[in-house]
């Protein structure tokens, strides 16, 4: 049961890339208890050079979301974020980041930092969202529309490995295919921890 399941998962995948454009994708079945594993082990599975190149992606919703300003390109309800494992979000730079979006493009309509305040949403909603179970979710073919906000850490890298649709699915994909094929809206900013920075 769980097999068919994989592997339908991994023919949607595969479809929903091929059909969008995207040529340098990898889609790989991990072994049941991946998430047992430390970082270096799972590096060592997925033949990454190294830890930097493991990563997740997130739902992160603006709890504080006010409809008046319309552009949901530059103030949305939700958002996915992806950032490599080793890292740690701070969320008062997503904030920041967003503000500054809004207000340069209308500064006539300025946005307090009060309506601002972006957090990991429940697994509950973020399957609601996505289609995708915790440690499985993966920016591609989602339920809803939303902008992508990728660590600007990962730009350093010519590609990652995130999750791929299913919780033993893992999808390496390439940085610049997925900025520049992506469907909306995609940003990267440094979103991090300075303690976490290497």
């Amino acid at each position: 049961m769980i097999q068919n399941e994989i592997a339908e998962c991994m023919k949607k995948m595969t479809t929903y890339l091929d059909t969008n454009g995207y040529k340098k994708f990898k889609l790989f079945q991990a072994q049941p208890n991946y998430f047992d594993l430390n970082y270096e082990e799972r590096k060592t599975l997925l033949q990454a050079p190294s830890i930097d190149y493991l990563c997740k992606s997130i739902i992160m919703e603006n709890t504080k979301y006010d409809d008046s300003y319309p552009d949901h390109e530059v103030n949305p309800k939700y958002i996915c974020v992806v950032v490599q494992y080793i890292t740690k979000l701070q969320g008062e730079k997503i904030n920041k980041y967003f503000k500054q979006l809004q207000n340069q493009k209308y500064p006539n309509k300025q946005i307090s930092r009060n309506k601002l305040h972006f957090r990991l949403t429940s697994d509950e909603m973020s399957y609601q969202l996505s289609g995708y179970q915790f440690n499985a979710i993966t920016p591609f073919n989602m339920i809803q529309n939303m902008p992508l906000l990728i660590s600007d850490k990962i730009l350093n890298l010519e590609y990652i490995w995130f999750g791929g649709g299913h919780t033993d699915v893992k999808l390496k994909m390439d940085v610049n295919e997925m900025c520049t094929l992506y469907p909306n809206k995609v940003y990267n900013s440094d979103i991090i921890m300075q303690q976490q920075e290497q």
